[in-house]
């Protein structure tokens, strides 16, 4: 069953191929431009937005998906890896405050984005393991608290994290963020993402780009 699970579309975690965009002052203008709409949507720093990770843009074929997951995660004893670029996980976290995704075109049948447990006021962060939080989309999709239709031109946008309230930088994960991509029954469905980094209290001092709070 484990072999299974890694090598058959259908069972494995992720189902996707996937490419990254740059955003920088080399890139295309629809990109750039973009960036000026995201900072007018989140009212966040110039900074934040523009020292962020690139756009990934995500293609699911017939049988797509990514079961439950978060987009973010913070470890005390680790860097963001949006501060040591040549890094990566699990040398470092993902310190990812702020997600949105593009839905890119209409999907036929499926390819809903769920979030199991929106709005559930009862979980707490201490009664979770982010990292063993796994919910196979392909049979749970629908008894999400939360479940979205693609639609061409639409874009959705949520906190990963909560705000520290020394410091005003990336706080505790928000456990009500699990979420992911339901089976994409006919068609195929394009995604695009734009992460939104921040560092947090443990590793201000590597900041370099950031010169405010969120709340600024």
């Amino acid at each position: 069953m484990s072999a299974l699970k890694m090598t058959s579309p259908r069972h494995k975690f992720r189902f996707s191929d996937q490419v990254w965009l740059r955003q920088d002052k080399t890139a295309d203008q629809v990109l750039r431009r973009l960036h000026e709409r995201i900072i007018k949507l989140t009212r966040l720093p110039r900074k934040l937005v523009q020292g962020s990770e690139s756009m990934q843009v995500v293609r699911y074929q017939t049988s797509g998906h990514y079961h439950t997951h978060y987009d973010s995660g913070v470890d005390e004893s680790l860097p963001c890896c949006h501060q040591f670029p040549s890094l990566q996980p699990p040398q470092c976290g993902l310190c990812r405050f702020i997600t949105i995704l593009y839905y890119l075109n209409d999907v036929e049948q499926g390819g809903e984005t769920a979030f199991p447990v929106a709005d559930n006021s009862s979980i707490k962060l201490e009664n979770i393991n982010p990292d063993a939080v796994e919910l196979n989309l392909s049979i749970n999709c629908h008894s999400s608290n939360l479940v979205l239709t693609p639609k061409k031109g639409t874009a959705i946008m949520w906190y990963n994290n909560l705000i520290d309230s020394e410091s005003g930088l990336l706080g505790n994960l928000d456990v009500n963020s699990v979420h992911g991509g339901c089976d994409v029954i006919k068609g195929e469905k394009w995604i695009a993402n734009n992460w939104l980094t921040a560092p947090t209290k443990h590793f201000k001092h590597l900041k370099s780009i950031y010169d405010v709070g969120f709340d600024e």
